[in-house]
Formats: C-alpha cells, structure tokens, sequence
C-alpha cells in the first residue's frame, strides 16, 4: 500500500491494523493456535501467580512447613494379613505341657522379669529338656487333652528373634488354660474370652494367647519428655481374625479400683513422647483419647468387616495393671497387691514398636505398631514343623521433622516473574497469535533458563532421597506435593529449553515455542493432581524396584546408615526421573507443533513475500546442497543496518514469511521482528529490552537517586516521516527517565 510520505509514518498503519482488526472473523479465534495461545498466556500470567500466591499466603509454606508429616498428623491404618510383616516360628511346637511348665513363670501375677522368661522359653520344645516335676497330675492330663484336641503350644525362638510363649485354639481353650495356669490375666480379655465363647457361631475364629517381652516407658523427671525404658513379659489374648474381637470396655462392673500413689498435683503424663499419643490406653489419663474402632478394607477382611476394633495398650504400676492416672494419684485394680520389685520402676506405660525405614541422610519414617502383635496362624502341609504368622497390623506412621526448603517456589516465582515481563515487554503494542509465540520464544530462551536448571537441579539432587521416602511411604505434606510439581514444572521446562537452544542453528520455531508454553499449565496441573492423589497412599513399587534396604552390620550398610540399624538406598535418583519425564514431554511438543505446523495458513506472498531474501542452493564440501542467501543484493532496513548491523536472518533461519512487510512503498522490518530481537518502542525512541525496564523502574525512584547512577542507555530515534532509525544514540538514565513516555504504538521501520 502507497502512503503519501509526507504524512505522519504511523497514521496510515493505525487506521490499517484497526480496519483489519474490524474485518477479523469471529471463527480465528477458535484456530488451534489461538486456543494455544490463550492457554498459553492465561496459564504463565493468571492460573500460575495465582496458585503460587495461594500457596505463600494460605500453607505454612513460607513459615514453619515440613518435607514430612509429623506425629500430630501421623497415618493410622489396618492391615489385616499384612504381607510386609509376614513370618512364623520353625520347630516351635512341642507338647502343651511345656508351655504350661513355662507358664509357672506368669502364675498369679500380670508381668515378670525379663532376663529369666527369655531364657526359659529360648529353650527348644524337647521334652528331655525339661522337668515336669511341679506340674500336677491334673495340669498333665489337660495338656495331653489340649495335644488331642489339635491345639498348637508354641515356644522357642521365632524368625523375629524373640522367645514368645503361644497357644493357639478356641476361645473355650485358652478360657480353661487361663484357669489351670492361675494366670492373672486383665479382667476385660477374660470377658472376650466369655463373649467369643457364647457367640461362637457369629464369627468363626481360632484364638491365640502370647506372653512375651515388651518394651514399657516410664518417666524419669517431671515435665520431660525423655523417659526411660524397661523390658518385661506381660500377656495378650486374640482373635484370628480382628473383627472377631467383641467390644469390651473397662469399668468398675469388671474390676474396682485403689489408689497406689499419691502425685500430690502433679500428672505424670502431662508431658510423654509422641509414640505414646498414638495409640488407645486402657486406663485414663490426660494422654489424648484414641478411638479403638478403626476403618477396614472390606475387602482384605475375612468377614468383609469395614471397622475392627483394636487392643488396649496398658499400664502397669507396682506390677498391677493401671486403671487411672491423674494430678490425684495412680489407681490400679483393686485385686492386686503391689510387688516391691516393680515399684522401683514407678508407671510403666506399653511402648509402640518403632520399626523405623531411615534414609542415607539418617532421616527416618517412623513406622510405630500396636505392640500388642496379632495374627492369623496356618501350618503349611509340606512344612508341617512351621507355624505361619500373617500379621493384622495397627501401624501409625509419621516421619522426623525435616523443614521444608522454598527454593522450588522461588525458581518458579521467577520464570512466572519473567513470564510477565516478557509479556508486558512484547504485548503492549498489540496483539495477535504470532506475537505470542514471539513472546514464548522470549520465555524460554536467555542465561536464565541455565539458572532455573541450576537451581532446581541442585534442589533435587540434595532432597532426591526425601523425595523418594516419602513418596514411597505416603508421608509427604501439602506443601512438599506443591515443592514437587514446582520441581518438575521449573526442571522440565529449563532442561527442555536448553536442549532446545542447543540443538542448531537458532530459530524462532513458533509453533514449538507455543505449543511448549500452552503445555505447561496442562502438565503441571497433572502432575499436581496425581501427586495429590498419591499423596496418603504409599508407592511401594519404589521400596520393590527402586531401592535397596542396607543393614548395618552389612559392609554397604555401615558405609551408608550411619548410626541406624538399617537404611534404603535408592538406585536412581530423582532428577534422573524428571529428565526422563522432561525429554517425553519434550517429544509430545515436538510431534504436536509438527501437526499444527501443517494445519496453520500459508503467509500470503502479497503482503509478506515480496521482499523475502533471495535463496540459492550450493554445494558444501561434501557434496550435499545446503540453503545460502544472496547477502550482495541484500537492501538492509535501517533497523537492520544501525540495530542489527547484518540481515535479520543471519539471526533467524526460520523467519522469512514474517521479517518484512511493503509498507507506504517501502521495504520494512515487521513490528514482529523487531521484538523478537528483543528491541521495544518506547517513546520516540527504540531501546533494548533491558533498557525499557530500566526506564520503567526509573517511574518508582525519586529523581534525586537516579542522579547518582552514571548509566548510560542506547537508544535510536524513530523519524516520524520516514519511519526509518537513526543511527545510535547514547543517553543517561536520569535524562531518559525525565521524558517520562510510555510504551509507544509499534509501526514497522524502514
């Protein structure tokens, strides 16, 4: 189009886009490049500030969040046949009168000591072992009527290396062995005991009874949560099959209760450690209530039970079993008579078992159980000398406190920073779909994405084994599922786009570019979501297939674990993992950009093609025909010839179709190249991008204080007639900044 050219350069492109804009149908804006580009933009500069403002202000993200969940917020569940806690006890069984031989050691009493039970039940069930001299003609006929009857009496070392006392039968079994015995069992599971008896036909079940060594805790100081620890035997009664376990509550209809101790004010579990807040207690005390009904898989049930109720823990003072603590004293029943022996020990509380699953940095997943182990027995027909245990676990898991790091938010906070800037820098002119994809290109390219890379990389690399931990344990807070798909968001888009900027010669690319930027919001809102939806529900498969489980008397695990007795290994780490994921997501936006590349229009040659430089094909040294312009005949813009000082596709290979435009009979650089060279309108003036910014800075400090910066700033003037550049023209900041313009209209420049 001819334009007389002594009017204003800019009157007639104005009135041209306006027109063009009015005469722009309705259906361009559902191309798949707009719908790309509108995805594009509305996640960087909308969906992504706003998901990372909620974040900081609505999480403890910035203030006291944690990589791991911690005791108040602990995973409770139960897993009846737990398979990861499977076992059984070798060359255990033996005639019954051995077991009650060994029961003499918990006659008329709850616990006893530790060292004498263990060495008296490590012994093998072999008659000629032992002497049944104290054993009455009476208990002898009953424990050959117990062999009769099928009932399995267990002693000797099991596969977990303890020395348990075991009889499994029915419940009218274990009722009458609890009579002969004289054992002083707590009145509530003698009454399951009855209860199982009269409604044996509701659930069908075997019964095991087990003495064995536990670990108690007892205070050492008042107001310290550091107390200490003693072993000794005390006995459990339960059902196969946990839901089988009728509901019996303690209370003075089953046994009264008597002061013990006077604590003169003073509660001795005011302050305990966190294992003993996890799990319900017999006796009531200011330790918080935890209900003993628990969810159930109905489907890993026997019964298809969806809650089963779980085994007090007790405790024990005096070597009576407690009924009550609080500021008034320490009850117990009312039956009992204190032992000297245990007094010393003072309230000795049931102590979880802590199986711990520790990192290589010697952090640790607590893994804390009922200690009150239960299970469902079996004898294999070709293993007839081994009783199997499937263990019905009741597992509470938190993990040490570990504070969490915001450098994934930061580096994110960042690229979305620059996102918007570049946005600001290159959409304030006008816009349209190729200028989007320009300001793609200005996102992903520059020294920055090696940062992002080197920062997040280094992130992963220190936390990869965390990370790891708790995914594969169901650990992780809200805020470390956020720190993870910052993580992957932040690597996979710097790694991809480095890969991108070294892969050849440089090019513009737009349909990747865009097609990169609008995956983005799609990708890290499903890796969100999914790990969101793995957050509660451990990922064994990394325990199974990702990871090696040391020991530490093992020369690998004394190398690794450090103070622990065992420690995980994992085999490949996580930013090995994201990069894989990276280079995938990277190929889907290649193989998407090729499919809209063939569905986008042709440029039309009348408008851009007119001055499109000259090619020629020529011979390299290896024979092979390669594409090289006529650089003789090149007629250079003024942009060109004072910003660039070479043809603009010496920078660009790809972008003949949008580099020039016949404008008022003359041959111009696009307003699209000259942004995408990261040149901007600015006044009368065209700056360098980082100018621009400079100046727009300059809007928020006093006049005074530019004074004292010696900056200098490049600039070209825009002759207002010509529409061409002048030559280059240097200015000082506080100068520039006094014109007080604004972002300018773009027009092309001849």
């Amino acid at each position: 189009m001819k334009g007389p050219t002594d009017s204003h350069w800019a009157e007639a492109y104005y009135h041209q886009q306006a027109q063009a804009r009015k005469n722009r149908a309705w259906k361009s804006v559902f191309r798949p490049s707009a719908i790309a580009a509108y995805l594009a933009i509305a996640g960087r500069i909308i969906v992504g500030p706003l998901a990372l403002l909620l974040l900081f202000t609505l999480t403890g993200y910035l203030s006291d969040a944690t990589v791991f969940i911690e005791a108040d917020r602990s995973i409770f569940a139960f897993t009846e046949r737990d398979s990861s806690m499977a076992g059984g006890c070798t060359g255990c069984l033996g005639p019954c009168k051995i077991v009650m031989l060994k029961y003499k050691l918990l006659e008329g009493v709850a616990i006893t000591s530790a060292p004498p039970f263990f060495t008296f039940t490590s012994l093998p069930p072999t008659e000629s072992l032992y002497d049944f001299s104290s054993l009455s003609d009476e208990v002898i006929a009953f424990s050959e009527a117990l062999d009769a009857n099928g009932t399995l009496c267990q002693s000797s070392k099991n596969e977990w290396g303890t020395s348990p006392i075991v009889v499994t039968g029915s419940a009218q079994e274990l009722l009458n062995i609890v009579h002969m015995a004289n054992l002083n069992l707590s009145p509530q599971m003698v009454r399951e005991l009855e209860l199982a008896i009269e409604r044996a036909d509701e659930c069908v079940t075997g019964w095991t009874m087990m003495s064995v060594v536990r670990l108690f805790q007892y205070p050492t100081a008042e107001g310290s949560s550091e107390f200490g620890q003693v072993p000794a035997v005390d006995t459990h009664i339960f059902p196969d099959y946990t839901e089988c376990r009728p509901v019996v509550e303690i209370d003075d209809s089953l046994v009264g209760s008597k002061l013990a101790l006077d604590t003169n004010g003073q509660d001795p579990l005011k302050v305990v450690p966190d294992q003993l807040t996890l799990f319900p207690y017999s006796f009531t005390s200011s330790l918080p209530p935890i209900p003993r009904s628990v969810p159930a898989d109905p489907s890993k049930t026997k019964t298809g039970a969806t809650s089963v109720v779980q085994s007090y823990l007790r405790a024990y003072y005096g070597g009576c079993r407690v009924r009550a603590v609080n500021t008034t004293g320490i009850y117990i029943e009312d039956t009992c008579a204190i032992s000297k022996h245990w007094v010393g020990y003072g309230l000795m509380v049931h102590s979880p078992d802590d199986i711990p699953l520790c990192s290589t940095g010697d952090v640790c997943i607590h893994n804390y159980f009922n200690s009150l182990w239960e299970w469902e027995h079996y004898v294999a027909a070709d293993r007839p000398d081994r009783v199997g245990m499937n263990l019905n676990t009741f597992r509470s898991r938190y993990a040490d406190t570990v504070a969490i790091s915001v450098l994934p938010g930061v580096v994110v906070g960042q690229i979305l920073l620059m996102g918007v800037v570049s946005l600001y820098q290159v959409m304030s002119h006008k816009r349209s779909v190729l200028l989007t994809q320009i300001w793609a290109y200005r996102c992903q390219n520059g020294r920055m994405q090696v940062i992002y890379l080197a920062q997040i990389s280094y992130h992963l690399l220190y936390n990869s084994d965390l990370y790891m931990l708790g995914l594969a344990t169901g650990t992780l807070t809200g805020e470390s599922i956020a720190n993870l798909t910052c993580c992957v968001f932040a690597f996979s888009y710097s790694f991809v786009n480095l890969m991108k900027a070294r892969s050849g010669d440089q090019q513009l690319d737009r349909h990747f570019r865009l097609i990169w930027e609008a995956m983005q919001i799609v990708i890290t809102t499903i890796v969100g979501c999914l790990l969101l939806s793995w957050q509660k529900a451990p990922f064994e498969s990394i325990l199974a297939q990702n990871a090696e489980i040391l020991r530490k008397t093992s020369a690998r695990g004394a190398k690794y674990c450090g103070l622990n007795d065992a420690c995980v290994l994992f085999t490949v780490n996580f930013p090995s993992v994201i990069a894989v994921l990276s280079v995938g997501f990277g190929f889907v936006a290649v193989v998407a950009s090729l499919l809209m590349k063939r569905m986008a229009p042709k440029a039309s040659r009348s408008v851009r093609g007119s001055y499109v430089t000259p090619k020629i094909a020529v011979a390299d040294v290896n024979g092979k025909k390669q594409t090289a312009y006529e650089a003789e005949n090149d007629d250079l813009t003024s942009f060109e010839r004072n910003c660039l000082g070479s043809p603009f596709h010496k920078l660009f290979s790809d972008c003949d179709e949008i580099t020039y435009v016949t404008y008022n009979g003359k041959r111009c650089t696009t307003v699209e190249a000259l942004l995408l060279t990261g040149y901007l309108y600015y006044g009368q003036h065209i700056y360098q991008a980082s100018s621009v910014m400079l100046l727009l800075v300059a809007r928020l400090v006093p006049a005074k204080i530019l004074r004292t910066f010696n900056v200098l700033l490049l600039r070209w003037h825009v002759d207002p007639i010509e529409g061409t550049l002048s030559h280059a023209l240097s200015c000082t900041w506080y100068a520039a900044s006094a014109e007080d313009h604004k972002m300018a209209a773009a027009t092309p420049v001849a």
